[in-house]
């Protein structure tokens, strides 16, 4: 399976910048980290649960979406502005950039809008995104889980799907 947009978000020389920007922003960071291994983790548990959950969607465009969904947190650590806003509009600048199609854009853009919010339609792909977002974090295995503020019920103490 060719991921040609990921791929191309990756050599992206403004993305390249940016993680390194969060990395640095987040380098004292206690709490769940917003780095490769979490963008990685968002894309193939949204691609399982779009297998469980018999939804459609194109995989280059799940993992160029979960490439992208944070890269604003680097202006909502430096200017306070929301990171699911800034990282939709950056996003579609490094999408412009690398040559994405509009209608797969126009796709990547609404999973970056939508990931913080649990109401999207249960069986969307937003949904699944939102789920996989937050399936990625190991709460069971975290260092900071007494004092992490997620509510006993929104924390991943078990492993599953």
């Amino acid at each position: 399976m060719k991921l040609e947009l990921a791929n191309k978000i990756l050599l992206n020389e403004r993305y390249s910048r940016l993680i390194k920007q969060l990395e640095e922003l987040e380098k004292d960071r206690i709490f769940c980290g917003h780095d490769m291994e979490h963008f990685i983790n968002v894309a193939r548990i949204t691609v399982m649960l779009c297998s469980k959950n018999n939804i459609e969607a194109d995989t280059d465009v799940i993992y160029s979406a979960a490439l992208l969904h944070d890269i604003g947190r680097v202006e909502e650590y430096i200017n306070g502005v929301s990171h699911d806003k800034a990282g939709a509009e950056i996003a579609g600048e490094i999408l412009e950039e690398v040559g994405c199609p509009i209608d797969k854009k126009a796709e990547i853009v609404k999973l970056i809008l939508s990931h913080r919010r649990s109401d999207n339609e249960k069986s969307t792909l937003e949904a699944v995104f939102y789920t996989a977002d937050k399936k990625s974090r190991l709460c069971f295995c975290c260092k900071a889980q007494d004092i992490c503020n997620w509510s006993e019920d929104k924390k991943n103490n078990k492993v599953e799907i």
